[in-house]
């Protein structure tokens, strides 16, 4: 059997493509503010895409130790979408997502 050359470095794109996820530690007073007057917008088109989107956000290993206060104001829309075969989208908006 022949092997694609195209099945290939799309594997290895997969793989090598990982998220990494980023350290968030807050030991005191935190204020988080975002204000959008308008449209926010992430789309993936295409077979096997992935559409991520944070708005607000902190991802990753989240760790509050103090007060934390986190506010999102928008005016218009949030719009994330995946469109394709086995396309994927996610989406954050003013939230801790971590371990």
């Amino acid at each position: 059997m022949k092997k694609s050359p195209l099945l290939l470095v799309a594997a290895a794109t997969l793989i090598l493509s990982g998220t990494a996820l980023a350290e968030v530690k807050i030991g005191g007073n935190n204020n988080q503010e975002t204000t959008v007057n308008g449209a926010i917008a992430n789309t993936a088109v295409g077979a096997m895409t992935t559409a991520t989107q944070n708005v607000s956000s902190n991802k990753g290993n989240v760790d509050i130790g103090g007060n934390n206060n986190q506010a999102t104001t928008v005016n218009g829309a949030i719009a994330n979408t995946a469109t394709g075969a086995m396309a994927e989208a996610t989406q954050n908006v003013s939230s801790n997502e971590g371990e």
